[in-house]
């Protein structure tokens, strides 16, 4: 069984079209076989996006586990202003993040081959990370994509995250908590929890 979060270089290519539509604007990205949420914006994702269009953001942005480039991509479109770095340890999802981020005709790229923070520079800090933590890959990664991303923010800067009840977002909340000392509950959204962290120290 291939996974997302792995790479199967065996997987045959069937590629996708995934469209969706958000602040007005309708988006159409390529997808493929292999990749997380294949022929469709998943729905924790959509969530997500609405609430941080809706809130705003500005400054440097890491897209963590981007896959096709859904968060990274339509964040850039509809605040150009920002600068999107996109993190993904597939080879194929991240190759269809380059594909689509040059479609649309985009500033200079920045997507890095990562598992997890393992791309970031030393002393390289983001006033935003923005996560939709892979739950199949378990528990262990789940947590040190949002634990670790506090040593890669700037002061003020912030965290976001959904995950479904089902899938533990309240524990998730209480251990961002810890590392924080915060974690605001955005909005719930059909059994999905959209959550911010601060970084205060």
């Amino acid at each position: 069984m291939s996974h997302y979060f792995k790479n199967d270089d065996a997987l045959p290519s069937e590629e996708f079209i995934v469209t969706y539509t958000l602040g007005g604007e309708n988006f159409t990205l390529t997808s493929d076989r292999g990749v997380f949420s294949k022929n469709k914006i998943d729905a924790g994702s959509a969530a997500l996006l609405k609430v941080i269009y809706e809130q705003g953001i500005d400054g440097k942005v890491i897209d963590l586990g981007s896959g096709i480039g859904v968060i990274g991509i339509t964040l850039k479109v509809l605040f150009p202003n920002i600068q999107v770095t996109m993190l993904e340890i597939n080879k194929r999802a991240l190759n269809l993040a380059k594909r689509n981020w040059d479609a649309y005709q985009l500033a200079t790229s920045d997507i890095r081959l990562s598992d997890v923070y393992s791309a970031i520079n030393k002393g390289e800090t983001f006033d935003a990370i923005i996560v939709n933590p892979p739950i199949r890959a378990g528990k262990q990664i789940v947590y040190k994509m949002l634990g670790e991303s506090h040593e890669h923010l700037n002061l003020g800067g912030a965290l976001y995250f959904v995950m479904r009840k089902s899938h533990g977002a309240k524990s998730a909340k209480t251990y961002v908590e810890s590392v924080f000392g915060n974690c605001d509950l955005l909005k719930r959204h059909k059994g999905y929890y959209i959550y911010s962290a601060k970084k205060t120290n």
